[in-house]
């Protein structure tokens, strides 16, 4: 029976393994393997150091002057939270991720940690998504995690957010991979998606307590996203997007990559494109995506094409019989104004804005980009 005196114990040998700045990640896990844990590391002493042939003489002295000054106010921490650690070697850590190239030592995490091993799909995508966008991909997430798929995100503003809220609007549980200390909300906004994910899913990062949201921890933390999934959806993404970096770490760990496409004329289409002629697959529906995982989906409940206004979605509105307004064989996926509609159409400006009030509220079409665009 492990007691709480010996858990703590055992989590302050991790922070303490976890801070050694002068040891390599590899290192450290090589250590571990070697040893059995980060105690047996530490008790090594120099001659157990040297006869495991894994350090050189000052890595050596830095696990035996490893200092515990940060320790103490963590531990306090991490109790205070509900979080905890969990090393590579602990039996629910996710195997996926120790398959990765220079996979974590271990995560911080809070929430359910039996999620850590579900079949997961990882979505992202641009932090300014389109209306279109948003709706597709919270009807993606909640058609997946029908399907038995946990879906992984790192709670960015955007297309995380609305992946993350999909699955929670469908009652299933979400994985945030933070690019924080567990204990820091980033963005500030999230913080009641924080709060709702640590109760209903999982929050995880490999950074410490206290950590700050760093522009180099981003790239870190996709590589964990990538890493936990058997596949990455990119839902929608401008050329410059962070997300065609998570697509790329997945595509080198040997997971699957797929992407939405969207209209030539919305920015945020053109990096799921050049994913697309990169290899990519195209994803229509989530029919797609279980062609290609469908032996890690439940087949209680087959997968059907993604449309926005499905109960998924739970639109108020839904898209019957859009031909019976004049307007909408005008209205393409590209913007068009309110002033072209009017002249195309031949209708008073009170009656084509009346006729675009009510396409959009059947959720139809959208006001964008100085225009009026349709939308899946």
């Amino acid at each position: 029976m492990v007691t709480n005196q010996k858990r703590k114990n055992m989590l302050k040998d991790w922070l303490k393994l976890h801070y050694l700045r002068s040891v390599s990640l590899a290192q450290k896990r090589a250590l571990v393997n070697f040893f059995g844990g980060p105690a047996d590391v530490f008790a090594a002493g120099r001659p157990g150091l040297r006869a495991a042939d894994i350090l050189a003489e000052a890595g050596i002295n830095a696990v035996l002057t490893a200092a515990e000054t940060l320790l103490q106010s963590d531990l306090a921490l991490l109790g205070s939270i509900g979080s905890q650690f969990i090393g590579f070697n602990h039996p629910k850590f996710s195997s996926l991720l120790n398959e990765i190239p220079s996979p974590p030592l271990g995560l911080f995490v809070k929430g359910n940690i039996n999620l850590l091993n579900q079949p997961q799909i990882a979505i992202v995508g641009s932090r300014g998504p389109s209306p279109s966008g948003k709706k597709t991909t919270a009807a993606f997430a909640a058609e997946l995690t029908e399907m038995g798929f946990v879906i992984t995100s790192g709670m960015a503003a955007g297309i995380d957010s609305c992946a993350h809220r999909g699955s929670l609007s469908a009652g299933n549980a979400t994985i945030a991979v933070m690019g924080t200390g567990i204990d820091r909300i980033y963005p500030a906004a999230q913080q009641a998606l924080y709060r709702e994910i640590a109760e209903k899913g999982l929050l995880v990062t490999e950074f410490a307590p206290g950590a700050p949201p760093q522009r180099a921890h981003f790239p870190q933390r996709n590589r964990i996203i990538s890493g936990l999934s058997l596949g990455t959806l990119v839902a929608e993404a401008g050329i410059r997007s962070g997300s065609l970096i998570t697509a790329r770490l997945a595509a080198e760990q040997g997971r699957e990559v797929f992407a939405v496409p969207g209209s030539i004329h919305l920015p945020t289409s053109r990096g799921c494109h050049y994913l697309i002629r990169q290899g990519a697959k195209l994803v229509e529906s989530v029919q797609d995506i279980t062609d290609e995982l469908g032996h890690f989906f439940s087949p209680a409940r087959p997968a059907s094409q993604i449309n926005p206004e499905s109960p998924q979605s739970h639109s108020k509105h839904p898209a019957e019989h859009p031909d019976e307004h004049p307007l909408y064989n005008l209205i393409d996926y590209a913007p068009i104004s309110m002033d072209q509609i009017i002249a195309l159409s031949g209708l008073t400006t009170e009656q084509v804005s009346s006729i675009l009030i009510d396409l959009e509220l059947r959720g139809l079409i959208a006001e964008m980009n100085g225009g009026y665009q349709r939308l899946p």
